[in-house]
């Protein structure tokens, strides 16, 4: 084998030969990783900055008063022997989907020493009105000492104190998305018309912004006021909040408050999968076009190694003329692969770290339209596997891109090419 110096010196003197066609192939590759770590990046920060958001602000488990199962089953039995069999249909009345008794159910759910802290939530729409604008609007009825601890409100004030619901019996707070609905401020009062046809007047003690619009669009009151809006005895409520002390166990919670209340709990998780889902979709479609822009950038990497055999097969055959074996030829043209995509994606990473840094500084306009989550700012990961997996992938590519050319070098008949044959 030759000496390893010896192989890269030519690999090199080779490559800068065709310098222009050489340099734009590194460029493309650049871009091409370039163009990847930034939509890695803005759709992982994206994906991240919204399930922060979540686990922050919002419940890790959700207790609803819906069944796992019928209290009361149907019977079947037999009539006669062997003849028939009668059924017995349950027909009980079917109450609205409540939470009875939630101070046992809270019970239940704190002996599991992963719950941290639980609030129970009643949750009604209503018709609002203020002024000339009449709407539907989602309230939930909270204890706001505890709900503070779930949802994290006193920190996202923008207007009043959270705790000023506590200390006003009619207060209503309200989201940024609501509050604009309505045009209301703080002070003003707001009336409720129930289902059951009952008329409440609120007033607004605080407004908040969490930046998800989902929540920005609710309202919150104590939780007797939600009871009596709803119907609900002191003892009911339509569901049941709690956060866990380890993230990872909130499935096993949920599924273990599922068993012992016979109410269906799900996780933020669960809640939130088709956000999530919508989410992993783009970014899917995302990689999906970047890898050709990449793989355009392979065919480059090709193209110069096939125009430096074309144009080196006197060279070559004078190298294997003088010993030169198959491997080494070889291993020469897969060099100038590797060199070329190392560089290129080195050049790649610099600019794709440059344009993190400056996507991230810029800034944007909060849509008030009904997304799912709102921002002042791009939302940019800053992993270092995002260089590597971009890096890696354009090796990869260059490196497939390069066994072609490769191989046909190491079968260049020096005597054809020596003799002027070819």
């Amino acid at each position: 084998m030759r000496n390893n110096y010896q192989i890269l010196n030519i690999a090199l003197r080779q490559l800068t030969s065709r310098k222009r066609q050489t340099l734009l192939t590194i460029s493309g590759i650049g871009v091409g990783v370039m163009v990847l770590i930034s939509a890695v990046s803005l759709m992982d920060g994206l994906l991240s900055s919204f399930i922060d958001k979540i686990v922050n602000i919002a419940p890790h488990v959700v207790v609803s008063g819906e069944r796992m199962y019928s209290l009361v089953s149907d019977t079947l039995f037999e009539a006669e022997k062997g003849t028939a069999v009668n059924l017995i249909k349950n027909v009980e009345r079917q109450d609205e989907e409540m939470i009875k008794n939630f101070k046992r159910v809270e019970t239940l759910i704190k002996s599991d020493p992963q719950v941290s802290v639980t609030s129970p939530v009643v949750n009604v729409t209503v018709i609002a009105k203020f002024g000339t604008i009449s709407q539907p609007l989602e309230i939930f009825g909270i204890d706001p000492d505890r709900q503070d601890e779930i949802v994290k409100f006193s920190s996202n004030m923008i207007s009043g104190r959270f705790s000023e619901l506590e200390k006003t019996p009619d207060g209503l707070m309200l989201g940024t998305t609501a509050a604009k609905d309505f045009g209301l401020r703080l002070g003003d009062k707001l009336q409720f018309v129930s289902n059951l046809g009952k008329t409440f007047q609120v007033k607004v003690v605080g407004i908040y912004s969490t930046g998800i619009n989902d929540i920005d669009n609710n309202a919150y009151v104590n939780l007797r006021v939600a009871q009596n809006i709803a119907g609900y005895r002191p003892d009911e409520v339509s569901q049941i909040y709690l956060r866990v002390n380890d993230l990872k166990q909130d499935y096993a919670v949920a599924r273990t408050i599922e068993k012992e209340t016979n109410y269906k709990s799900k996780t933020w998780e669960e809640i939130s999968s088709s956000v999530i889902a919508l989410y992993k979709m783009i970014s899917m479609m995302v990689y999906f076009l970047v890898f050709f822009v990449i793989l355009v950038a392979g065919f480059g990497v090709a193209n110069v190694l096939i125009t430096n055999v074309l144009e080196k097969y006197r060279d070559i055959a004078i190298l294997k003329s003088i010993g030169y074996k198959k491997k080494e030829i070889t291993v020469i043209y897969i060099l100038q692969g590797t060199l070329v995509a190392l560089i290129g994606a080195a050049i790649g990473c610099l600019l794709g770290y440059v344009l993190i840094i400056i996507m991230s500084s810029i800034q944007i306009t909060p849509s008030e339209s009904n997304t799912s989550m709102r921002s002042d700012r791009l939302q940019m990961g800053k992993s270092p596997w995002y260089f590597v997996l971009a890096s890696l992938f354009a090796l990869v590519v260059s490196l497939v891109a390069s066994i072609g050319p490769a191989r046909g070098a190491a079968r260049v008949n020096p005597v054809e090419i020596l003799r002027g044959e070819r």
